[in-house]
C-alpha cells in the first residue's frame, strides 16, 4: 500500500513538472522570445503592452546569460576609455618643427671636420635624411651612410634632438648646399650653406726685414681664416726649427690657443740672418727675409740701391731707343741715295 503511495506521488510530480515546462514554454510564445526577438508582446489587464526584451529582464538569467552581458559592458567601458584617450592625444598634438634656422651658414677650413646640425622637435616616427643638393646625392638616412665617401656620417645622440651631418677632412669642393628632410607627408626640409675657407698663417710687417747687428728682431705671426685652433706652431730659420734654440737667443711664445706666435732675438748677429717662417699644423706658412749685417742705415740703402737700379734701367732704355733711332735714319739715307744713282 505504501509502495503505490509513493508511485502515484512521484507520477504526480513529474506530471506536474511537465506541465509547468510547457507553460513556461507557452507563455515564451505568446509574450516573444527574447532570444529571437520576434517583437510579439502580451496584454495586461491594465491594456499595457510588455515587450519581449522586458519580461526577458523579469525572468532569470543563465550563467552564459549573465558572463555575456558583463563582457559587453567591459568592452564599453575600454572604447569609451580608448575614445577619450583618443580625443586627448588629438587636443595634445604639437606639430614637427625644425629648431635650426633655414639658410644657415657654417664656415669650415680646409682639413677640418665640419658640422651641420639639424635640431628638430616632436620628430614622431619621421626619418631624417641628408642630401647633398649640387648633385642631389643621397649622403645619410637615419644613422646610415650612403654615399660611397666615407667622410660622410650622420650624428645623433639618444633622446637628442639634433641630427648632425659630419664631414671629415673637408676640402674645397665639399663647399655648397645641403638639405635636411624629414621624411613627413609631404616631406619636410631646411638648407644649410657651407662655406671652406683656406687658413693661412701672416708674419705682421715688410717681407724684408735690414737690421745691424746687436739689435732686436720680433716677428709676429697671427693666423687668419681658421675656424679652429692649430696644434701648434713652428718656426724655421731657413731649414731648422728653432722653437727651441734658446742657447743662439731665439725665444718663441705661443698663445694657448695658437691664434698667435712671436719669436723674438734680442741681440742679433750675422747668423740670424735668412729666411723665416712660421708653419702652424693646419694652414698655410708665412715668410720674411732677414738680412743682419753692418754699415749706414740698412733701409736707405735699400731704397738707394732701388733707386740707382731704377735709374741704370731707365738710361739702358733710352740707349736702346736711340740706338734704333739712329739705324732707321742710316736705314733711310741709304734707300734714297739708292733710289738717286
Amino acid at each position: 500500500m505504501k509502495r503505490g503511495t509513493m508511485f502515484e506521488t512521484t507520477r504526480a510530480n513529474g506530471v506536474l513538472r511537465i506541465f509547468n515546462h510547457l507553460l513556461r514554454i507557452s507563455t515564451l510564445i505568446i509574450i516573444g522570445c527574447p532570444t529571437m526577438n520576434n517583437g510579439l508582446s502580451s496584454i495586461h489587464s491594465d491594456s499595457t503592452f510588455i515587450n519581449g526584451k522586458d519580461i526577458y529582464q523579469i525572468l532569470p538569467r543563465t550563467n552564459m546569460e549573465r558572463k555575456s552581458n558583463n563582457l559587453l559592458t567591459h568592452e564599453k567601458e575600454n572604447f569609451v576609455t580608448e575614445t577619450d584617450d583618443m580625443q586627448e592625444n588629438i587636443y595634445n598634438y604639437t606639430p614637427m618643427y625644425f629648431g635650426t634656422v633655414n639658410s644657415t651658414v657654417v664656415a669650415t677650413q680646409i682639413g677640418a671636420t665640419a658640422h651641420l646640425p639639424c635640431i628638430i622637435h616632436h620628430i614622431g616616427d619621421g626619418v631624417v635624411s641628408w642630401i647633398r643638393r649640387k648633385d642631389y646625392h643621397l649622403l645619410t638616412v637615419g644613422l646610415t651612410t650612403y654615399s660611397s665617401d666615407e667622410r660622410y656620417s650622420a650624428t645623433h645622440l639618444i633622446h637628442s634632438e639634433d641630427w648632425t651631418l659630419q664631414i671629415k677632412f673637408v676640402q674645397l669642393r665639399d663647399a655648397g648646399l645641403y638639405e635636411c628632410q624629414v621624411s613627413t607627408h609631404p616631406p619636410t626640409s631646411i638648407f644649410l650653406h657651407l662655406n671652406v675657407v683656406e687658413a693661412k698663417a701672416e708674419i705682421i710687417g715688410p717681407s724684408i726685414r735690414y737690421l745691424t747687428p746687436g739689435s732686436t728682431l720680433k716677428l709676429m705671426c697671427r693666423i687668419t681664416q681658421n675656424t679652429e685652433s692649430s696644434a701648434f706652431i713652428f718656426w724655421y730659420n731657413d731649414n731648422r726649427m728653432i722653437n727651441y734654440d734658446f742657447d743662439r737667443g731665439i725665444n718663441v711664445s705661443t698663445e694657448a690657443d695658437y691664434h698667435y706666435s712671436e719669436l723674438t732675438i734680442h741681440r742679433t748677429r750675422k747668423e740670424h740672418s735668412g729666411n723665416y717662417t712660421c708653419v702652424p699644423s693646419n694652414a698655410q706658412p708665412a715668410s720674411v727675409l732677414v738680412q743682419i749685417f753692418k754699415g749706414d742705415n740698412p733701409a736707405a740703402m735699400y731704397h738707394d740701391h732701388r733707386g740707382s737700379a731704377h735709374k741704370s734701367y731707365q738710361n739702358n732704355i733710352l740707349t736702346s731707343i736711340t740706338a734704333l733711332l739712329v739705324a732707321l735714319v742710316y736705314t733711310l739715307n741709304g734707300f734714297n741715295i739708292e733710289r738717286i744713282i
